[in-house]
């Protein structure tokens, strides 16, 4: 018995639901993306195990910061989770979007 193949022809592939980052409105799959969500008092949160309740929004893990500005500028992250513009704030959000880069990096030998 055969398993069904992703696009790319990959077994595992087929199987990782995917989503589109709100800054570049690149489709990856989940595990490469990360959660930001509106949190209990207004405010927009990472969700880095992708579980708290609400609404939710996802931007490359890769590249948070850059994805995050281009989701500021277009208004599309505001727009998604259904928040005014200064809920978000990126002096916060963007050193934790660094940090989660820099983990997720292989470090050089």
């Amino acid at each position: 018995m055969s398993t069904p193949e992703g696009p790319r022809g990959d077994p595992a592939a087929s199987r990782l639901p995917l989503r589109t980052c709100v800054g570049c409105r690149r489709r990856r799959p989940r595990p490469e993306l990360v959660r930001l969500v509106a949190g209990a008092a207004g405010a927009v949160i990472l969700d880095i195990p992708a579980r708290a309740p609400g609404r939710g929004a996802y931007l490359c893990r890769d590249s948070g910061v850059i994805c995050l500005r281009a989701a500021q500028r277009r208004r599309s992250l505001s727009r998604s989770l259904r928040v005014r513009e200064n809920d978000i704030d990126p002096e916060t959000l963007g050193p934790q979007l660094r940090e989660l880069a820099e983990e997720d990096s292989p470090s050089p030998p």
